[in-house]
């Protein structure tokens, strides 16, 4: 959810897009599940911690009822307020500080990544986007990275990009030459993206070798596509949008397979799609009808054999996996896999909520704006959760974001930031 990738090239919501422009493309979707869809989308737009106008603290040392409260709630020892220090000898952010001691970080920065590793900042120039300055989150702050300028020539004309990178992931950013697009998976310095001629009627698939800085094409010129990568890097999912279909492309023997309409819609957003395994997919599949009652359903779809392997009522409300339901009469809030295969229900819930952010197997659950509704910070995998019943005064100027890569929450108050270690829930 908070990979802030220009999901689909679609700067509006899709589904939005997709209904006012092609309406008869739809009618095999769900209409509630495109409507949970904007749910969700604007639930997570509104609290999403963008680093936008954020004021952060500079080696501040006293402690104050924001500070206390989380304290409280995860132990002193694992609260630490964010420091951005200004000196640039120490590879962290070059900002001054106001006079009150405070640093204003601009409303130009998101984060960025597959596994959300990385906050860019950037401005535009026309209507394209050109990325100043990099950071990643770290233990006590956010480390300011330097980026590696990589180039090279395919049919004779120079393409290439700036790039950062953190454990297997790489966020690369300022394409030339048409590069539009570079997948965050690499293995041994080599690397997958997508370059387009300069009319846009052909799109490639290529593969980077970092180190020798060299190109080359490895798919057919059919690519103007949405991609999604297999989590090995093995395959990519194509979307042939203007087509109405999937397929599948195979890296290591560089061949497309088309994928069949009754797996897959051709109309399904990238987000819609989730990898069990290099071979196997979780996807939307077309309604089931119980006693004359439509329910959505979701399959396993496997793509060497080209079948659906298994075939589930319902559809995940927090991924493609997990879905919850409220139960009324014991005030209980249930987790469960459509799947079957686990579940877990937090007792004593007041009343009902909604998905405020996912990230990874860490889900913010509740309400912000409903200053009496507790808020659950919760870990699918461990069944374990943290109750956090937030004072009114407080949660108006509260923003969370969940840090993936470091098992962290960012918190912030707009006057102060924290990142809290909760790798023990």
């Amino acid at each position: 959810m908070m990979d802030i990738k220009k999901i689909d090239k679609i700067k509006a919501p899709e589904d939005w897009v997709e209904e006012a422009l092609n309406p008869e493309k739809i009618q095999g979707i769900s209409h509630r599940r495109n409507s949970m869809k904007k749910l969700r989308t604007a639930a997570a737009a509104v609290v999403i911690f963008l680093l936008c106008g954020t004021f952060v603290t500079v080696a501040a040392t006293k402690s104050n009822v924001f500070q206390s409260l989380l304290e409280n709630m995860f132990g002193k020892e694992n609260v630490t307020e964010v420091e951005l220090n200004p000196e640039p000898t120490k590879q962290v952010a070059d900002v001054k500080a106001e006079k009150d001691g405070t640093i204003q970080l601009q409303e130009n920065m998101m984060v960025v990544g597959e596994k959300e590793s990385f906050i860019s900042e950037y401005h535009f120039e026309g209507d394209e986007e050109k990325v100043d300055h990099v950071y990643t989150v770290v233990s006590n702050g956010l480390k300011k990275m330097t980026p590696v300028a990589f180039e090279s020539v395919l049919d004779g004309e120079k393409c290439g990009f700036q790039y950062v990178a953190s454990g297997n992931e790489i966020y690369a950013f300022n394409y030339t030459g048409g590069i539009t697009e570079i997948f965050s998976y690499y293995k041994n310095g080599i690397i997958y993206g997508v370059r387009e001629e300069k009319n846009a009627t052909k799109g490639y698939l290529v593969e980077i070798n970092l180190a020798e800085k060299t190109v080359k094409k490895i798919s057919g010129g059919n690519m103007i596509c949405n991609f999604v990568m297999s989590p090995a890097g093995s395959k990519i999912l194509c979307n042939h949008r203007g087509d109405g279909y999937w397929s599948v492309f195979d890296i290591a023997s560089q061949t497309e397979k088309k994928i069949s309409q009754k797996l897959v819609n051709g109309y399904a957003r990238t987000t819609e799609i989730e990898f069990l395994d290099e071979n196997r997919i979780l996807t939307y599949g077309e309604s089931i009808f119980k006693n004359s009652t439509e329910e959505d359903s979701t399959c396993v779809v496997n793509l060497q054999t080209m079948r659906i392997e298994k075939k589930y009522s319902g559809v995940g409300l927090v991924n493609m996996k997990w879905s919850y339901r409220y139960h009324h009469k014991k005030k209980s809030l249930e987790f469960y896999e459509i799947t079957g295969n686990q579940s877990f229900t937090i007792p004593d819930v007041k009343d009902s909520g909604d998905v405020i952010d996912v990230s990874g197997d860490y889900v913010l659950f509740g309400n912000l704006e409903e200053k009496k509704q507790a808020v659950y910070l919760i870990q699918l995998t461990n069944h374990t959760w943290k109750k956090m019943n937030i004072p009114g005064k407080l949660r108006n100027d509260m923003e969370i974001h969940l840090v993936k890569t470091q098992k962290k929450i960012l918190i912030t108050n707009k006057k102060r930031a924290y990142l809290v270690d909760v790798s023990s829930l």
